[in-house]
């Protein structure tokens, strides 16, 4: 394993480095704006602002029709059985507009078995596949209890209100309570394949693992490779603490002749802008971590983050092994691009072409923002 390790500001390309910093700001946006469109209330914003600016556009005649939505997702797709003591069923459904960025699913519970469940959340279902607001179809769903889930970040809010940014109200709803203490990173995985599988794109980890080469902007042979650059598109692993906002970046030897087996997890700061990395911390094989912040006065904050994402992904160890193997498979065909080429082949890019980077956008829409 590489000595030294490069932040993931210093690896990313230009367009996700400017969505790193906004993700939480938009994201936010995203919770303010509510708005009606063909009868199904959603909260829409883009991902890729152009500076400072945030746009909110809705394109109704991208709302895909009720038959094309049943040819995406499946009935039983969004159902996820959840560990633990007993067994909890949770049915989720995220945005199925193309043109909407928004990264929050709907998710629904019901004390019972599986069956009780889908005989509970049909209407929500009904509802989802209609293009009618199946937000409030869950408000109203009888026999379960429903909540809003920040795909990339696990916050819960309320599906409906007033205010988007209410606090759940776990007092009211203590069922949901123990529902969420069991999202971990794995459900969260999970959702968010689902919602690319709900606007009818392909899976970003299956279409990355078969392209015939992966360019990553100024690369060299020797240095680690985070998941998220090497895989564009996978779910992001955000973390809040007040006012601060981490990302979470796994990186991986790709080196041929290493079998270290180590990963090394850094923490990007997201908001506030300008804010300083605390540092990284390096995972052995066997799960020990070794802290490396930039300054030691960055120690707290960085076990913090560990503890954070130890509850998370309680199963870390495995959830690095597998993402070690795929990175060992795909490394023959990572390659180091130089900013000119990627700015020539950008340049090739119609504005309302599919952009390049595989994210299902227009190329206006996404790296070409910047």
């Amino acid at each position: 394993m590489p000595s030294s390790v490069r932040g993931v500001d210093a690896v990313n390309q230009p367009a996700r480095r400017l969505f790193l910093r906004r993700f939480v700001e938009v994201h936010a946006e995203l919770r303010r704006a509510r708005w009606r469109v063909s009868g199904m209330t959603r909260w829409l914003a883009t991902a890729f602002p152009v500076r400072t600016q945030i746009a909110l556009e809705v394109v109704p005649a991208q709302m895909p029709s009720a038959l094309s939505l049943k040819t995406h997702v499946a009935p039983e797709a969004g159902l996820f059985e959840l560990g633990g003591d007993p067994p909890r069923w949770i049915w989720a459904f995220t945005c199925p507009t193309p043109g909407c960025d928004c990264r929050t699913a709907i998710v629904l519970t019901a004390n019972g078995e599986r069956d009780a469940l889908v005989e509970r959340g049909a209407p929500v279902r009904s509802a989802w596949l209609r293009g009618e607001s199946y937000a409030d179809a869950a408000a109203r769903a009888v026999g379960t209890t429903a909540f809003a889930v920040d795909i990339d970040g696990g916050g819960i809010f309320p599906v409906v209100g007033d205010d988007p940014f209410a606090a759940f109200d776990f007092d009211a709803c203590p069922d949901a309570r123990e529902v969420v203490d069991r999202l971990d990173g794995d459900v969260l995985d999970a959702i968010g394949r689902l919602w690319y599988r709900g606007k009818g794109w392909p899976d970003p980890e299956e279409k990355s693992r078969g392209v015939a080469q992966i360019k990553i902007e100024d690369w060299r042979p020797g240095e680690v490779v985070s998941w998220g650059e090497a895989l564009v598109g996978v779910r992001k692993d955000i973390y809040r603490f007040g006012e601060r906002v981490f990302e979470a970046n796994d990186l991986y030897c790709v080196a041929r002749d290493c079998d270290c087996g180590e990963v090394v997890l850094d923490c990007a700061p997201l908001v506030p802008r300008g804010a300083p990395n605390p540092g990284a911390i390096r995972v052995a094989r066997s799960g020990e971590p070794t802290f490396e912040p930039e300054h030691e006065r960055h120690r707290e904050r960085l076990e913090r983050l560990w503890a954070a994402f130890g509850k998370r992904h309680p199963r870390y160890v495995e959830r690095f092994g597998r993402r070690s193997a795929v990175m060992r498979e795909i490394a023959p065909r990572i390659v180091g691009a130089p900013r000119a080429e990627i700015e020539r082949r950008r340049a090739r890019v119609g504005r309302n072409d599919p952009c390049p980077c595989g994210s299902g956008k227009k190329y206006k829409k996404c790296c070409g923002a910047t």
